[in-house]
């Protein structure tokens, strides 16, 4: 799959281009990425999909020096059972 990004989306392509997923958000200031929504195509679940997602809003949180606010129930979850994404979650 690939990663796309735009302003406040990042979102998933498979082999075929067709979008598998997207994760939303909003950035308050320079500091903060308020992740606002993660959703998963149907058809894509149980692929990882989600869990790509929040890699890639991790990566860029980290390439642009921000801190990860995750107002979407996945992320939250996700970001703070992680560890490895501590570094980025606005404490």
């Amino acid at each position: 799959m690939r990663v796309e990004h735009e302003e406040n989306r990042i979102y998933l392509l498979n082999e075929e281009d067709i979008e598998a997923g997207e994760i939303l958000f909003d950035n308050v200031g320079e500091d903060i990425l308020v992740v606002n929504h993660t959703y998963v195509h149907d058809g894509f679940s149980g692929q990882g999909v989600g869990k790509k997602l929040i890699t890639a809003v991790v990566e860029r949180a980290r390439k642009e020096n921000r801190k990860i606010r995750p107002v979407c129930e996945f992320a939250q979850a996700i970001l703070t059972k992680n560890e490895d994404y501590h570094d980025v979650l606005e404490k």
